[in-house]
């Protein structure tokens, strides 16, 4: 009986032979209805072996990673990355200052350590395993991811840009199955989502649309229903798909920085996802669209994107801001794919007339007694001292509320603390202005019906918390207050970047940046005054 073996569009066939068959087992699956191995692909060890003339590739797909045969050096530069973080040690911790006095009560304080993280994996074989999404970066030849994705074909409704962002998309996804789109606020990436979602169900995908909150959720699916997709498409928070995928919550299972403040800030889990959600989470023929990527590098939000489709799924990555201001950039790119050109920035837009130009307008808020003195504790401690002491200052609120006032509405006071937004919407409120608070604490359908009554002028201010940083679509909005800004690149594109999309009557969108001459809070706002510097189309003004 013969042995046969179908490997893309070839058939090879050879005398029975149990060293074949061996070899066979490594990279191909038997079909016993057509006594028939199958591969997408022969691999260059056994072409050798097997004597094939055909087509072979070095690398080898493994679902969230690619199996290479590269010298490790190789590897090493293009996966591993160096990164700060703080740590917190006890005196006589680390090698400063000795072992104290014994008895001594010993005081943590933060210090800033640099450390070495690596990507890749390693084989029993010798072969290195390394992120599906940087595999170019390494591999010389790789097979298509998926080679049965049909060309993009149809772009009605697209503008030129998105549809060329889609091409160089979808491109991307058919030959590493994995791609990050940058587009900033106003660009319609969101809308973009909807119509690759429909193109994926066409093509026999189930398709997954995914983010943090409720509020982006919501705007994910009623844009593929748009393009008509909505069979087989399935929009749920990262909180739910991680609870049904692994069993346990994001709470039980909050591990570093970025994990608590993803719990702190981004706690919906969608109403309604039974456990259907997981049988489609497992198919090998699902697709996932997940937006603001940036928060990749938390590991619940990792085991997410990795675990669908048992590593398999096509990826498609979205933000504004697809880079982090940690140094951890790589694990995006790793996991959700290089980002494709083009980029879309905000100035890119402006200048082209899809969007309205943005004016900073930096206002000096009144002194806080004893916030300086504050400042003298270090890192992570000192900052919150701070933050606190400004956002239970009686004058620098009222300077806020006044701001608020005369101010062209509608308005957005982003602030840092639940307890800030509250204090803020109360002020307001006394002082005659249709203000409400829109923070984590507030569930997922409250918060949509606030910003749908900011939208509709119900309301004229809304002050939210960090959630609203990310992916909200309010055109109307003419004025954003950066009440309690930090020093994230990531934060401060998308914050600004609320204010550029048209709306009728609306010719510029303002931002106010609160100037606080205080420790933390002086040396951010100067960072964030070099960022801006890098959008031509926005106009930096200092008012006295």
């Amino acid at each position: 009986m013969p042995i046969r073996l179908a490997a893309g569009d070839r058939v090879y066939e050879w005398e029975w032979n149990p060293a074949i068959l061996d070899i066979l087992r490594r990279f191909a699956r038997f079909d016993p209805s057509t006594k028939t191995w199958h591969a997408r692909y022969v691999p260059c060890w056994a072409a050798r072996v097997l004597a094939i003339d055909g087509e072979c590739f070095d690398a080898e797909w493994r679902g969230s990673y690619v199996a290479v045969s590269e010298p490790e050096e190789r590897v090493k530069t293009a996966c591993c990355y160096r990164a700060k973080r703080w740590r917190v040690e006890r005196d006589g911790e680390g090698g400063h200052g000795g072992a104290g006095t014994p008895g001594q009560r010993r005081r943590p304080r933060a210090v800033l350590v640099e450390e070495e993280y690596c990507l890749y994996l390693r084989l029993d074989d010798g072969r290195l395993l390394v992120p599906r999404g940087i595999a170019l970066r390494v591999a010389r030849r790789v097979p298509d991811f998926a080679p049965g994705l049909p060309e993009l074909s149809g772009f009605g409704g697209l503008r030129d840009y998105q549809a060329e962002v889609a091409r160089s998309a979808w491109a991307q996804l058919r030959k590493i199955g994995a791609a990050t789109i940058q587009m900033a606020t106003g660009a319609g990436k969101s809308y973009l989502a909807g119509y690759l979602a429909r193109k994926l169900v066409d093509a026999g995908y189930a398709v997954i649309m995914s983010a943090l909150t409720l509020d982006l959720v919501y705007q994910l699916r009623d844009f593929a229903a748009r393009f008509g997709a909505t069979k087989n498409v399935h929009a749920v928070t990262v909180q739910t798909l991680y609870r049904r995928l692994s069993g346990r919550s994001v709470v039980e299972d909050a591990e570093g920085e970025e994990d608590r403040e993803i719990l702190k800030h981004y706690a919906d889990e969608t109403p309604g996802v039974g456990d259907e959600i997981a049988s489609v989470a497992d198919k090998r023929n699902v697709a996932l669209i997940l937006d603001e990527v940036q928060h990749v590098p938390a590991r619940t939000v990792r085991y997410v994107a990795t675990r669908v489709g048992g590593g398999w799924a096509l990826r498609i990555g979205l933000s504004a801001t697809p880079w982090r201001s940690d140094g951890h950039d790589l694990v995006i790119y790793a996991v959700m794919g290089e980002i494709v050109e083009p980029r879309i920035s905000s100035s890119y837009l402006i200048e082209r007339g899809y969007a309205v130009p943005v004016e900073i307008r930096v206002v000096r808020a009144p002194e806080c007694p004893g916030v300086r003195e504050l400042g003298s504790a270090r890192g992570a401690e000192g900052y919150a001292r701070v933050r606190k002491a400004l956002a239970e200052c009686e004058p620098r609120n009222k300077f806020i509320v006044e701001l608020a006032q005369r101010s062209e509405k509608p308005v957005m006071v982003l602030v840092r603390l639940v307890s800030h937004a509250e204090r803020l919407a109360s002020m307001m409120r006394r002082a005659g202005l249709r203000a409400a608070a829109a923070t984590g604490a507030v569930k997922g359908e409250e918060r949509e019906r606030l910003f749908g009554a900011l939208k509709s002028g119900a309301l004229g201010v809304i002050v939210a918390t960090q959630l609203a940083d990310e992916g909200l679509d309010l055109p109307p909005l003419r004025t954003l207050i950066l009440a309690m800004a930090d020093k994230s690149r990531t934060r401060t594109l998308q914050r600004i970047g609320r204010l550029v999309r048209p709306w009728p009557g609306k010719s510029v969108g303002v931002a106010y940046e609160l100037y606080d001459d205080v420790p933390f809070f002086r040396e951010h706002l100067r960072e964030r005054m070099e960022l801006y510097a890098t959008e031509p189309a926005w106009r930096v003004a200092w008012e006295a």
